[in-house]
């Protein structure tokens, strides 16, 4: 087991950097409508203020929520296990890339540093965080137990936990294209990996990417077992105007799509 899944993360590891160079183009030129649209502002809802909070982004990608995040004023951890999106994190925040922003920051700047790494295997010390952002993690990680309890671990007592991913009732494969088909009680009580390249505004990703997606108990009861408590569940959506006026969301959010989740270290 131990073998297989080291195997997993190896070949994730592989397509993420097969796909760094489409998936810093996608998000710096705004071409996720999902994320820029939706999903970035229920985060940024959840994370609330974060002036003077030390805050790990876990899976940081190329860096866009941690740069937003220091530049509200708080000092930003990012880590990603993909060498070519932490170097592009880096790009930027040594100045050597301009970025549009794609979401707003606002107030006085914190500190910001990148490093590559694996959120099974921290390096950072214990206790030494008050807030764990996850943007799009969880779907991407074959098995988040041990990802959990290091967030559990380099958490402070109160510290919080913000996660936003894939809705494991409801997504299958091509969900973003209007499929609609549930999930069979046999495959949604197991794990389940939808294998699909990326397609966003017309581009296609050169790598295939696996989401893996779990039970709703799962994450209660792993988080529960490394000492959190669920303070939230949310289901960000589209609002009644934008699937009235739009015909890009009336396809492509044909059930809820995303969860979000925030947990308390106790």
């Amino acid at each position: 087991m131990e073998e297989t899944a080291e195997a997993i993360a190896n070949l994730t590891r592989e397509r993420w950097e097969a796909n760094a160079d489409y998936w810093v183009k996608v998000i710096r030129e705004g071409r996720d409508r999902y994320r820029t649209e939706l999903t970035d502002a229920a985060m940024l809802d959840a994370i609330g203020p974060c002036k003077g909070l030390r805050v790990l982004d876990a899976g940081c990608g190329e860096g866009y929520i941690a740069r937003t995040l220091a530049a509200d004023g708080a000092d930003v951890v990012g880590v990603d296990a993909c060498q070519g999106l932490i170097d592009a994190a880096r790009d930027v925040e040594d100045g050597a890339a301009a970025v549009p922003a794609t979401v707003p920051a606002t107030g006085i700047g914190g500190s910001l540093s990148f490093t590559r790494a694996s959120v099974d295997a921290l390096p950072v010390e214990d206790d030494g965080f008050d807030l764990v952002v996850c943007n799009h993690l969880f779907s991407h990680l074959q098995d988040p137990s041990r990802a959990i309890a290091e967030f559990g671990r380099v958490l402070k007592s109160g510290g919080r936990l913000v996660s936003l991913t894939l809705h494991p009732c409801f997504y299958v494969e091509d969900s973003e294209h209007g499929a609609r088909q549930s999930v069979p009680a046999a495959q949604y009580f197991a794990s389940r990996g939808v294998d699909q390249r990326f397609l966003v505004d017309g581009l296609e990703s050169p790598s295939m990417i696996t989401s893996w997606l779990r039970p709703l108990e799962f994450y209660s009861g792993t988080l529960r077992d490394n000492g959190f408590v669920i303070a939230d569940l949310r289901e960000p959506h589209p609002t009644p105007e934008q699937l009235r006026d739009d015909p890009w969301w009336r396809e492509g959010f044909p059930t809820a799509l995303f969860m979000l989740l925030i947990a308390e270290r106790r």
